[in-house]
C-alpha cells in the first residue's frame, strides 16, 4: 500500500505541474493565435482556468497524502481530477487552437469528472484515515 500511495502522490505531483506549465503555454499560444474569434477565445480561458485550478487542487492532494494520512477518497478524486484536466481542458484547447474535433464528445464526461473529483474530496473528509 505504500508503494501504490508513494507513487499515487508522486504522478498527482508532477501531472500538476504538467498542467500547470502547459496552461501557461496555451494561454501565451491563445493570445497571439490571429484571428481566433472571441467565442473561441472565451473557452480556451475557461479551458485553461479549468487546468489551471485543478492542477493547484492536484498539488494539495498530493501535499495532503505526504503529510497527513490519506484514504481512498482522496486518491479518486485525484483521478478525477486528472480526467477532467484531460478530457475536459485539453479537448477544448486541442479542438478551438488546432482544430482537432475528434474528441470533443468527451468534453462533457470531463466537466462530470471534475464535479465527481469535488465530491470524492469531501466524501475523503468524512472517512476514517488508512
Amino acid at each position: 500500500m505504500a508503494f501504490t500511495s508513494q507513487f499515487m502522490r508522486r504522478a498527482a505531483f508532477i501531472f500538476a505541474c504538467f498542467t500547470g506549465g502547459t496552461s501557461v503555454l496555451i494561454a501565451a499560444y491563445s493570445a497571439h493565435v490571429p484571428g481566433l474569434e472571441e467565442s473561441s477565445l472565451r473557452s480556451v480561458n475557461s479551458a485553461i482556468q479549468m487546468m489551471q485550478f485543478h492542477a493547484l487542487a492536484l498539488l494539495v492532494l498530493a501535499w495532503t497524502a505526504k503529510n497527513f494520512k490519506t484514504n481512498w477518497t482522496l486518491a479518486i478524486s485525484g483521478i478525477f481530477f486528472a480526467t477532467g484536466i484531460v478530457l475536459f481542458s485539453f479537448n477544448i484547447a486541442l479542438h478551438q487552437l488546432a482544430g482537432m474535433g475528434a474528441f470533443r464528445p468527451l468534453i462533457p464526461f470531463g466537466g462530470m469528472a471534475f464535479v465527481l473529483g469535488w465530491v470524492a474530496a469531501a466524501i475523503s473528509g468524512f472517512s476514517k484515515s488508512s
